[in-house]
């Protein structure tokens, strides 16, 4: 059997840099060879784009191209398929999407719409109330903003991941420092009531025929952290992550179906990711959906689906097998 050409996408000059490299370095490592020939592009972090010589190391060295060249080289390739791993700005945001379809090519994940509006926080939350999806109280604000919520209160910079950026102000003076923090990471920024409770995240995949199904639910418990930060979601052994999350399978089932409801209303395509939390009470507030969630050694959507009988290495070619299928998106 021939060998199909892919291009594994890694980088960006995003502050998810780092992590989109180590979600690249897993996906490259479990690409079956025996049906996919892998050749990397990566963006390095002042926008130079590097086909490394060698296909085994994300990192490896290459020669230095222009966004111009790197475009018309990635254009001569043709790859049957291109897995774009380059989480945040400029990348899980439609910008690399609208690219690729320009080109022609088929991709792994969302298209060009969908991808801009999972990666504004407070346009995903008025698609949700749209279709009666529950979220917490909250608000936009824009530099110079006074907001009206009080802590304590999430604020989170609104076009950005992995909780960079993110925290929870208790008191008046902490919701000040928050806020500087996040407006140096974005010109806008989202609050929202502080919701206690357990949080939960359900990966939905599509299976070559459309059909969405959502993964077992990962219950998300840090242990040495008071939220679910950067630094909690990267290092390994800092959170206790159980899959199939314990909660009763009514409850279960209702969680689930949140998660396919938002990959529909939202457009999402092939995978996605919702988080959401819990009250004691049973109630739900939905936090975000991701279209690009990460793919490192302690990512949630893989560890999910490797629970439901996809392990990584299956995981990767169904999605890469999805992509070619759906062709390009012109």
């Amino acid at each position: 059997m021939e060998r199909r050409r892919v291009v594994i996408l890694v980088g960006g000059k995003s502050g998810e840099h780092d992590i989109s490299l180590a979600s690249g370095a897993e996906v490259l490592r479990h690409v079956d060879r025996t049906r996919f020939d892998p050749a990397v592009l990566r963006v390095d972090r002042d926008g130079a784009w590097v086909f490394p010589e060698s296909t085994e190391d994300v990192n490896a060295a290459g020669r230095r191209l222009t966004f111009a060249e790197g475009v018309m080289r990635l254009d001569a390739l043709r790859p049957a398929a291109v897995f774009p791993l380059t989480h945040g700005p400029y990348g899980e945001d439609g910008h690399v999407q609208g690219l690729l379809d320009l080109l022609e090519l088929p991709y792994v994940g969302s298209g060009l719409d969908a991808s801009a509006l999972c990666m504004n926080k407070a346009r995903t939350r008025d698609v949700y109330r749209a279709n009666n999806l529950p979220v917490a109280r909250g608000e936009e604000l824009r530099r110079g903003d006074r907001p009206s919520l009080s802590a304590p209160c999430v604020v989170k910079p609104l076009r950005l991941g992995s909780s960079v950026g993110l925290d929870i102000a208790h008191d008046a003076e902490h919701l000040e420092r928050a806020l500087r923090v996040a407006f140096e990471h974005d010109d806008r920024v989202l609050i929202e009531d502080f919701v206690s409770g357990e949080e939960l995240t359900a990966g939905v995949l599509e299976e070559l025929d459309g059909t969405a199904r959502a993964l077992p639910l990962v219950a998300i418990r840090p242990r040495t952290r008071a939220f679910f930060d950067l630094h909690a979601k990267y290092t390994p052994g800092a959170t206790d992550e159980i899959c199939p999350a314990p909660l009763d399978a009514a409850l279960t089932l209702r969680l689930q179906g949140y998660a396919i409801e938002a990959h529909r209303v939202l457009g999402c395509r092939a995978l996605s990711r919702t988080d959401m939390i819990v009250r004691p009470t049973g109630e739900v507030v939905l936090l975000e959906t991701n279209t690009l969630p990460g793919f490192t050694r302690t990512s949630l959507l893989p560890q999910a689906a490797c629970v439901a009988g996809r392990d990584y290495g299956r995981l990767v070619s169904h999605l890469l097998d999805h992509a070619i299928a759906l062709g390009p998106r012109t």
